[in-house]
């Protein structure tokens, strides 16, 4: 196969014209979304089984090996879409190097992604990263994954049938590296969501986050690093998260970030203006709860966190919850919830909820 680049999109579209929504058809029901990294697809067809049970609207997967050795040398992407008669769009991401220095459950050779499926029409834009904690094509052969590109996160403009749009985002931060490195990449999206949302409020940011440099994680360098690595003992990074930037809202706080701002950083390790300005909450929320409702769980303990993250904007929580609990089909679980078009009104709403939960978790602390 032609291989694409990394930063590109990939797409395919298996829908069946014989059952598609005749035009201007509103849809009278909550729409389902769900977020899951799917581990490369090494249980492709177990991951298939929960996605065709779960008969989403809209999937954010991360993790779409295309034509990896270690994958069975499939492309995941287009067998995902076709087995679920879905419309779809890969951002690449990587291209596997095939290396010597790979064993056999990491071998490359093609490509690797996160994807955007959805039962309606699509287009797509990349946003490449302008913060990249990891350097991969220098330092990849060091973890024994030689591999280029970099982190990139795939976004869609969603034609919801008689209803207006939904911008969706399917991210896939870096696990290499520490809080103050994700949290450039948080505000590199929470950016990119404030300069759409006049356009299309409606919005879902879905992702894989990786917020697990805590607990057990903090002691390795490897997944844990830098100066927040040990100044949050106490504290997990979604609570981090939560405390420092989430709940931290422009119409009430102020549209720049004084709270992350004076976190006693060393002048050498501040952060841009902008990103002091970015790091601001535009009307994000995830119904999850950051501490108890574990999305991975692995490496004997070592990672054990929400590192999966769901949020909504401007939009309805009807229901949610979680699948793959058991983690049999892959190393995370999948978040699933039921959302409808809300006013704008329900902003006020979701900041209440963000703001008491971060109170809550405070004086639990104290």
């Amino acid at each position: 196969m032609n291989l694409a680049l990394p930063g590109e999109v990939v797409t395919y579209d298996y829908r069946d014209v014989r059952s598609a929504l005749p035009t201007g058809l509103e849809i009278y029901r909550p729409l389902r979304v769900l977020q899951w990294n799917i581990e490369r697809g090494y249980k492709l067809d177990a991951v298939i089984a929960i996605l065709e049970k779960l008969d989403a609207d809209i999937l954010c997967l991360q993790e779409i090996d295309i034509c990896n050795r270690r994958s069975g040398s499939q492309n995941h992407g287009q067998i995902i879409a076709e087995r679920l008669k879905l419309n779809a769009g890969i951002a690449i991401e990587f291209q596997e190097l095939r290396s010597p220095c790979r064993d056999a459950l990491q071998q490359g050779g093609g490509l690797h992604g996160n994807a955007i499926y959805s039962k309606f029409d699509m287009s797509f834009r990349v946003i490449d990263h302008a913060h990249q904690p990891y350097n991969w094509p220098r330092n990849g052969m060091l973890l024994g994954e030689p591999r280029l590109g970099h982190r990139c996160t795939l976004v869609a403009e969603i034609q919801v049938p008689g209803q207006l749009p939904i911008l969706a985002y399917s991210a896939h931060f870096e696990c290499f590296t520490g809080i103050l490195g994700r949290t450039g990449m948080l505000c590199d999206l929470l950016l990119d969501s404030r300069r759409q949302s006049t356009r299309i409020p409606h919005q879902l940011i879905l992702g894989d986050f990786n917020t697990f440099a805590h607990s057990l994680a903090r002691f390795s360098p490897k997944y844990a690093n830098g100066w927040y690595r040990f100044r949050t003992l106490g504290m997990t990074e979604p609570e981090w998260w939560l405390h420092n930037i989430l709940s931290w809202y422009p119409q009430q706080d102020g549209s720049r970030n004084l709270r992350l701002e004076n976190d006693g950083l060393p002048k050498d390790l501040r952060l841009s203006q902008e990103m002091y300005n970015a790091a601001v909450n535009p009307g994000w929320y995830d119904p999850f709860d950051p501490i108890t409702d574990i999305t991975i769980c692995n490496h004997a303990g070592w990672m054990t966190a929400k590192a999966d993250w769901a949020f909504v904007c401007q939009l309805n929580v009807i229901k949610y919850w979680m699948e793959n609990r058991s983690f049999s089909a892959s190393d995370h679980r999948c978040l699933v919830l039921e959302v409808e078009h809300a006013h704008e009104d329900i902003l006020d709403k979701h900041m209440q909820l963000t703001k008491r939960l971060a109170c809550r978790l405070i004086n639990r602390r104290q």
